[in-house]
């Protein structure tokens, strides 16, 4: 029997390198000018390539925003297993504030909280691609910390996942550091620790 011979795909292959600069002038652009602003032609521009390469990888705007939009957690590091679930906690919650303020990460998502409004579309998009995986992240540390008997059978999860999160961003956007005596991710934990866990355990 014959072999077949593979089959080669027709044009050039995508390059990472010029994916990867698309990505992140798009990050860039709407950073800097916001959604409004934001096209196919001036990502281009930025990014140093043609309007048709651009084109030849997404059908609109939307679309290209939201392919850069996932890229932000990309690096995004596995879930602490550290053995004791309040370190795993701490270590979790520090992910999400360690990015600083001045970040593209930041300059994005503080853009996304002015623009909001104005744009429920963007919003929603990156709700989805952005903050669910992280919520997604800390509901998986709760449960287990429900399963081993860290934390109250009776934990209202969704409220617990913004009182936790909440104050990660509030420290990261002002610039609060240890250095200044504010608040550490620690001792946020540990100032909602008796509320979260059981009477009998500590």
């Amino acid at each position: 029997m014959a072999t077949k011979t593979p089959v080669r795909a027709r044009g050039r292959p995508r390059s990472s390198v010029v994916d990867s600069a698309i990505d992140t002038a798009a990050l860039e652009l709407f950073a800097d000018e916001g959604f409004t602003r934001f096209s196919m032609e001036a990502v281009a521009a930025r990014a140093g390539v043609s309007k048709a390469t651009v084109y030849r990888r997404f059908r609109g705007r939307d679309e290209l925003l939201a392919h850069a939009m996932k890229q932000l957690d990309a690096d995004m590091p596995k879930v602490p297993e550290l053995g004791d679930f309040w370190a795993n906690l701490t270590v979790l919650l520090e992910g999400i504030r360690e990015s600083s303020p001045g970040s593209l990460k930041s300059r994005v998502m503080i853009k996304v909280l002015s623009e909001g409004e104005r744009h429920p579309h963007l919003q929603a998009m990156v709700a989805e691609l952005v903050i669910r995986p992280h919520q997604a992240r800390v509901r998986w540390v709760l449960n287990r910390g429900i399963q081993s008997g860290k934390l109250r059978p009776d934990l209202d999860m969704e409220a617990t996942i913004a009182v936790l999160i909440g104050p990660m961003v509030w420290l990261k956007m002002l610039r609060l550091t240890p250095e200044a005596g504010t608040a550490t991710t620690a001792s946020v934990v540990a100032a909602l620790r008796t509320g979260l866990a059981p009477t009998s355990h500590s």
